[in-house]
């Protein structure tokens, strides 16, 4: 693999490329399901085909599906296939996975051990609710959805912790990243609402507490207003303009920009950390820049 090692991470199991971690990963019970016959005489649209197959079939939610974008040549062993996820007909995200030519392995990621497998991306905080010191050298930027179950339990359980350790020497930011369709993006839009009355972070966290509850009654938003003590008039008149849609979806394209494949991922000065860790992996990461700083 001219002078690259590479080492195969999870066949056939755990993640691909990051995009089912928190929010797509299925638990299905077993049964028995068509298995694409592999052969040495595959066409590369047909090993695309089965792989595909397969990964909706096995590895992902149902009402998620995945859709192939094209195949590529990546040496003499492997092909790279581009895909895009969908949960109905809302786009998730993009991702690669990797496949021997024979069709009989699918590779979730390829990891050069020549290289460090700390990367810093570029990754802004826009104007985005933040907690914390607003001038500080480390910023944590957090890409979430409220109805994430892994959200929850970094917002409800890390998160805490991390603000109370580090809150007068640390930026902590949080930025949308709906993934379950339109009730993702309206919760977003309700805690933006709730920001014009000065009640962002407690709506914030009660979305995350309530979210079993909102999820299947999205007249909740209008009761988590009044229990809140907002003008309920004026903030279902900002929920029903979708005022905030755009700022919404923005976030999101920008953490698709910077490679963010499922929820919660977290960049610390741009480190990338996905799901709700152990508080002790954020906790190195952040001493690390800290003693840069």
């Amino acid at each position: 693999m001219q002078k690259e090692a590479l080492i195969v991470v999870g066949l056939i199991v755990g993640l691909i490329a990051g995009v089912i971690v928190g929010y797509s990963l299925a638990t299905k019970p077993q049964v028995q399901v068509h298995q694409p016959q592999p052969s040495s005489n595959l066409t590369p649209d047909e090993v695309a085909e089965n792989t595909i197959e397969y990964i909706n079939q096995n590895l992902l939610k149902p009402g998620m599906e995945g859709k192939l974008i094209n195949i590529t040549s990546l040496n003499q062993n492997l092909y790279k296939i581009n895909l895009e996820i969908y949960q109905g007909n809302t786009f998730l995200t993009q991702t690669s996975v990797y496949v021997t030519k024979d069709g009989n392995y699918l590779i979730l990621r390829l990891i050069n051990m020549n290289e460090s497998l700390v990367e810093r991306v570029s990754v802004s905080a826009d104007d985005d609710p933040w907690r914390g010191k607003g001038d500080a050298k480390v910023v944590v930027v957090e890409f979430s959805d409220y109805s994430c179950p892994y959200c929850a339990k970094f917002e409800l359980e890390i998160l805490p912790k991390l603000l109370e350790k580090y809150q007068d020497k640390v930026k902590f930011v949080f930025r949308d990243f709906p993934v379950h369709g339109n009730v993702s993006i309206k919760a977003a839009e309700a805690a933006d609402c709730a920001n014009e009355q000065g009640k962002y972070w407690e709506y914030h966290e009660l979305l995350f507490e309530k979210r079993l509850e909102w999820y299947k009654n999205t007249s909740k938003f209008l009761d988590y207003a009044i229990q809140l003590g907002m003008d309920v008039d004026v903030f279902k008149a900002c929920l029903d303009s979708n005022k905030y849609r755009n700022e919404v979806l923005s976030d999101r394209d920008d953490g698709i920009k910077a490679g963010v494949e499922g929820t919660p991922t977290i960049f610390v000065n741009g480190i990338k950390i996905v799901g709700a860790q152990p508080v002790e992996v954020f906790e190195k990461v952040i001493e690390q820049e800290l003693a840069k700083s």
